[in-house]
């Protein structure tokens, strides 16, 4: 198995952090290309009975997107250089559909992620992003936990 490009989703995380760490060593071992793909959710219309708040939801999109974008070179740029090449992209909607959808229309080889490591109480009220994309990425999924002594 060859493999050119590695999907690493990047939620500015600890959890983030060492899965991106591991992308690069896996990368520059490879020759393959890295996507830092940030996936931004977004609200849905607010309303109440009494009234309609309109908001300018596209403008809002754009600010947000504006935002991770800046984030992602900053992520980056904490981590050094590296010979490896990294593409960014901040992207709306569901994390766990659009880390799916980016690896399947690169087509991405593998996909390099962290995980909370959630359980009981909090992983049914939050879910497992990492678990969905487990179950139903079109590639492997490495999942690489953070150092204990990582912030929670």
């Amino acid at each position: 198995m060859q493999v050119k490009t590695i999907v690493v989703p990047c939620d500015f995380s600890a959890y983030a952090e060492q899965a991106y760490r591991w992308a690069l060593g896996l990368a520059e071992k490879w020759g393959a290309k890295i996507i830092l793909l940030h996936a931004a959710q977004l609200f849905t219309s607010l309303g109440y009975p009494e009234s309609v708040y309109l908001l300018d939801l596209q403008k809002m999109e754009d600010e947000i997107l504006a935002d991770a974008e800046k984030r992602l070179r900053e992520f980056m740029a904490k981590k050094g250089s590296s010979p490896v090449v990294v593409e960014t992209r901040a992207v709306t909607g569901d994390p766990f559909w659009e880390i799916c959808q980016t690896a399947e229309k690169e087509p991405a080889d593998l996909i390099v992620m962290g995980s909370h490591g959630r359980t009981g109480l909090a992983h049914v009220l939050l879910g497992s992003v990492a678990e969905r994309v487990v179950r139903h990425a079109p590639c492997p999924v490495l999942v690489a936990r953070a150092p204990k002594d990582a912030p929670k």
